[in-house]
This record gives C-alpha cells, sequence and structure tokens, in this order.
C-alpha cells in the first residue's frame, strides 16, 4: 500500500474496519494527544510502505448503533446471515 486516505461519505472504495496490528514503534508516528491516527501516521506509514492490508471479499456490516444491531440481529434470526457458514 502507498497511500493512505479517509474516504468522504460519497465515494465508493474499500474501508477499513478498525483493526490493526501494530508495532511499538508506532509511538515514532504520533505527535502529541491531538493526532489523528488515520491523518498524518497512517499516510506517512503508507508513504514509507509500511502498511498491508488485508481485502475481506464478503459479507461485512458495522454495528455501531442500536438499528445496525437490530438489522444484525434480524438476519441471524431469519435463518439469512451471510456470515453463517455452518
Amino acid at each position: 500500500m502507498t497511500s493512505f486516505k479517509e474516504k468522504t461519505d460519497h465515494q465508493v472504495a474499500h474501508i477499513n474496519g478498525g483493526y490493526f496490528v501494530l508495532d511499538r514503534r508506532i509511538g515514532a508516528y504520533l505527535t502529541d494527544d491531538a493526532c489523528v491516527f488515520e491523518q498524518a501516521p497512517l499516510g506517512r506509514l503508507a508513504e514509507e510502505g509500511q502498511i498491508a492490508a488485508y481485502l475481506h471479499p464478503g459479507f461485512w456490516q458495522c454495528m455501531d448503533t442500536y438499528r445496525e444491531q437490530q438489522l444484525l440481529a434480524g438476519l441471524w434470526n431469519s435463518g439469512k446471515a451471510p456470515w453463517k457458514v455452518w
């Protein structure tokens, strides 16, 4: 990966699911308490070739809100949960 940029609400692109595995040396990329990880640190890491990504080809849905939890519970209860493979 050679670049990292937060997508806007109107872009169709891969998204960051929010999971990172970091080396303890990540501290060298963090400037202060106001540092936004998804901006300068990830951009710099990408430019330096220090980022790899796994592109998940299957179903993904965040569950950050009650509405999303209800959506996922409905899929599960209906027997149509795309993540249930057993």
